[in-house]
């Protein structure tokens, strides 16, 4: 553009401005110094209004921001999820957001110029008149819970957050926020009566509460916890004084029963059972504990349970096995008795026959043999009659177990872990099963119920032994392997008691023998018999150890 060439007309220049800029510059010329040359006086002119131009377009972006940030705000204002209200000192809404006038159920142009006591329920309206006069007397914001009435008589709590501030006239005025907490309340209320009801629950069931953060080692407990252990309320409780309170002789199985519950590779349940001695007064209790053990990834976080004082229970099962022991114990004799009887009774005639040929074929040896003829007639028909005796014997012996199933191919491992669960079932109670079974054992050829009758006679008279000894341990250990040099699968059986001596080990087999006060006798002999049948052996071993140990052999199925 040429320098004396007019600048174009702006569109940004208005006509007023036009009249101003002249008169302005009229006035520069009479005050000022001599007039510059007319192209250097109209390239200033020129640059002049660049800039004018460049800054009223800044000022035009401006506005446009500021118009755009003022809509944001307003929406905002309008959608926050809190309701905002402005309030005179008369107690009059002044301004209302759109969330306000929905929580109030209430058009926002008829709120304006109400009251707001209009929407506070009857139960609080005296504690909302109190409360709005002191937040008119005091800055700092103040919160209080309201339950306000909607137009259709809905009611809802609300949280009320005030803050004195000053209006455009000067006078005091309050900015209100209203929250709505009906779901809150409701949730809070639904809480405590499912908290009440647990501790009903919880006293009625008599169980204790744990809560331990595995990463703090913080262990929280409640007040039966407590009691159980003879923990003080105010005593603080750690996981050694936990542990400390565990009967010695089972905490080792107590800590086994953690350690599988904080595993990662497990599902994190805790189930166990042990004996606490009681810090305050000494006294034993016996407890079952559950809980569950929370992750985060592979990282155990936080271990919950339940502790319960099942001592007298344990001692009613206790009192129910024994009186069951009784009852079997009288039933066996009753059994033995009539065993006995019906032997006697099928063996009588026999064994008669037998001693009166006997006698005969004495009496012809001690008077000389006259008659060869006859002797051997007597002889013969002592052992016609003892062979029939002992045919007599063996069927009376498949009669009493024709209840049982022929032998078929049975897992052995399988057989053992059903025998410990049969055996603790019936009351034998009380020890601790150690199983050690080979895996990948081939099938044997067994009766799964006569087999389970050997291992669970074994358990019994393992138990009974520790018992009379007072053994401090209670270990049963029970071993499966294969006998390569026979072919055939190995049992021991092995307790912790005080074993065998001499004469009752040569002896501990024999029908009716027995060391126990309330015994028949009849289990080992039985037993002996039963794995006798299946074609394997049973014996008692005096070398394996402290214990009576037991080993019984069986062929493995073809």
């Amino acid at each position: 553009m040429n320098s004396k060439t007019p600048p174009p007309s702006s569109p940004l220049l208005t006509p007023q401005l036009r009249t101003k800029a002249e008169v302005k510059l009229a006035s520069l010329r009479q005050a000022g110094p001599a007039a510059l040359p007319a192209d250097q006086l109209l390239h200033e002119l020129q640059v002049h209004q660049i800039e004018l131009e460049m800054q009223n377009e800044e000022l035009r972006r401006t506005q446009v921001a500021l118009e755009e940030s003022r809509d944001r705000y307003v929406d905002l204002y309008e959608f926050a999820p809190v309701g905002f209200l402005s309030l005179a000192e008369t107690g009059q809404i002044e301004a209302i957001n759109l969330t306000g006038a929905a929580l109030l159920g209430e058009d926002r142009k008829r709120l304006l110029g109400l009251r707001f006591s209009r929407f506070v329920s009857s139960a609080d309206l005296e504690r909302w008149q109190r409360l709005f006069v002191r937040a008119l007397r005091h800055e700092g914001k103040q919160r209080h819970e309201l339950n306000l009435q909607r137009k259709d008589g809905t009611n809802l709590d609300v949280l009320l957050e005030s803050l004195l501030a000053a209006g455009t006239d000067g006078r005091p005025m309050l900015r209100v926020a209203l929250t709505d907490i009906t779901g809150l309340k409701q949730a809070t209320a639904e809480l405590r009566a499912n908290e009440d009801r647990l501790r009903l629950a919880k006293i009625a069931a008599g169980l204790g509460i744990f809560d331990r953060d595995i990463a703090s080692g913080r262990l929280e407990v409640d007040e039966r916890a407590r009691e159980i252990w003879g923990v003080g309320p105010d005593e603080p409780v750690t996981y050694a004084i936990y542990m400390a309170g565990v009967h010695p002789d089972d905490r080792a199985d107590a800590q086994a029963a953690v350690d599988r519950a904080l595993d990662p590779d497990g599902k994190g349940a805790f189930d166990a059972e042990y004996r606490v001695i009681n810090r305050a007064d000494g006294s034993m209790r016996q407890v079952a504990a559950n809980g569950q053990v929370f992750f985060n990834g592979r990282r155990a976080i936080r271990f919950v349970g339940t502790i319960k004082d099942v001592t007298a229970q344990k001692l009613l099962e206790k009192e129910l096995q024994e009186r069951r022991g009784e009852l079997e114990l009288l039933v066996k004799q009753q059994v033995a008795v009539q065993t006995a009887a019906a032997i006697a009774h099928e063996l009588n005639q026999p064994l008669v026959a037998v001693s009166a040929y006997s006698e005969a074929a004495q009496r012809m040896l001690r008077g000389g043999v006259k008659d060869p003829k006859k002797l051997d007639q007597a002889l013969e028909g002592a052992v016609q009659q003892a062979q029939r005796a002992g045919r007599t014997l063996h069927e009376l012996l498949d009669f009493l177990h024709k209840g049982d199933a022929t032998p078929e191919p049975v897992d052995l491992n399988e057989v053992v872990r059903e025998a410990v669960d049969i055996a603790e079932e019936n009351g034998y109670g009380g020890f601790r099963a150690v199983v050690d079974l080979e895996s990948g054992l081939r099938p044997v050829l067994a009766n799964r119920r006569q087999l389970q009758k050997v291992l669970i006679i074994l358990l019994h008279n393992g138990v009974e032994a520790m018992r009379g000894a007072g053994m401090p341990t209670n270990a049963i250990t029970i071993r499966v392997c294969t006998l390569a040099e026979r072919g055939m699968a190995l049992v021991t059986v092995t307790d912790s008691g005080k074993g065998l001596d001499a004469e009752t080990a040569h002896r501990i087999f024999e029908p009716f023998f027995t060391t126990k006060p309330h015994g028949i006798g009849l289990g080992l002999a039985i037993s002996r018999t039963l794995i006798e049948a299946h074609g394997g052996q049973l014996w008692a071993d005096m070398e394996a150890g402290p214990g009576a140990t037991f080993h019984f052999t069986l062929p493995f199925a073809a």
